[in-house]
Formats: C-alpha cells, structure tokens, sequence
C-alpha cells in the first residue's frame, strides 16, 4: 500500500471527489454549497478563461485535500501575490502535514511567477485554522471582510452601469 503525499494540479478527472472537498469545506464553514457545481468547477479552475488555480493532495489514489487560489495585488507594497481563497483537508487527515504541503506548493509557484506574498482570510471561530496558520509563520492581522452578494451585488453594478451610460 502506498501512503505516500502526492500534491498536484487539479485535473478534471478529480471533478467528482474535489466537488465533494469543495461541499465538505463549505459545510462546516456554514457556508452555502448549493452555488458551487460541476459547471461552475469546469468554467473557473479547468476552462479556457480560468480564475482560480487548484492543487490537490492525494495518498493512495483518494483526494484528501485541495487549494484553491489566484493572483492578487498589494498596493501598501507594490507587489504582486496570491490569495488563498480555500484550503481543506479532510478530517482524518489533519496534523499529518498535508495542508502545510498543500499551502507550500502554493507559495513555491508564487514564488515561480514573481509573486512576494499568500494571503487570506479565516473566520473568527475557526482556532483550529488560526492555530495551523500561526505554525505556518503568518501573521494574523485584524481586518473585517465585506462582501456584496446577490441583490445588493446586482443593484450596486446596475448603479455603475446606470453612471457609465450617462
């Protein structure tokens, strides 16, 4: 049997089993896992105008983990970077090195492509993940994250639209 780690680039024949990360994640995030579907996976980590790059890990065949992250800016710095938008790695594999490798493989291509920094976010309640982070060496800045969604997303371009055209 091998246990060997293996970190690789997603490929579309993981669809099936990093669907069911990407569910797992968002799961006990609280978050939905309704939006995030086949199609979606094709057109944004695998299709021809990709915007999101994905590692896996696998041991034995199975997909235990997976990243996923694109290009960023640091205007403070002048200088580019990534952002870290989802690291899992299944239960019974945590506190064996596989995210510590997951996130490695990340900063070596970012390194690759003249990138200078990782970046990310974590929710308030996940000290598990904050813990993991501080082991990697970050550091931990207090920031509020803000999003526009659905409705207020929708009417916030139909304003900009509404400007442009004037």
């Amino acid at each position: 049997m091998d246990t060997a780690l293996l970190i690789r680039p997603a490929r579309r024949g993981d669809d099936r089993a990093l669907l069911a990360l990407v569910r797992a994640l968002n799961e006990y995030q609280g978050d939905p896992v309704e939006h995030f579907d086949a199609h979606k996976l094709y057109r944004d980590v695998f299709g021809q105008d990709a915007s999101l790059r994905a590692f896996v890990a696998e041991r034995d065949g199975k997909l235990i983990g997976y990243t996923f992250f694109h290009d960023g800016y640091e205007t403070a710095y002048a200088q580019r970077g990534v952002y870290l938008c989802d690291l899992y790695v299944v239960p019974e594999a945590q506190g064996e090195g596989v995210g510590r490798a997951l996130v490695a493989a990340v900063a070596a291509t970012a390194k690759a492509t003249d990138r200078t920094f990782l970046w990310w976010v974590v929710k308030d309640w996940n000290a598990a993940a904050r813990g993991f982070y501080k082991a990697l060496g970050a550091i931990s800045e207090p920031v509020g994250a803000h999003a526009l969604t659905f409705d207020a997303f929708e009417a916030l371009a139909q304003e900009g639209k509404a400007r442009a055209a004037a």
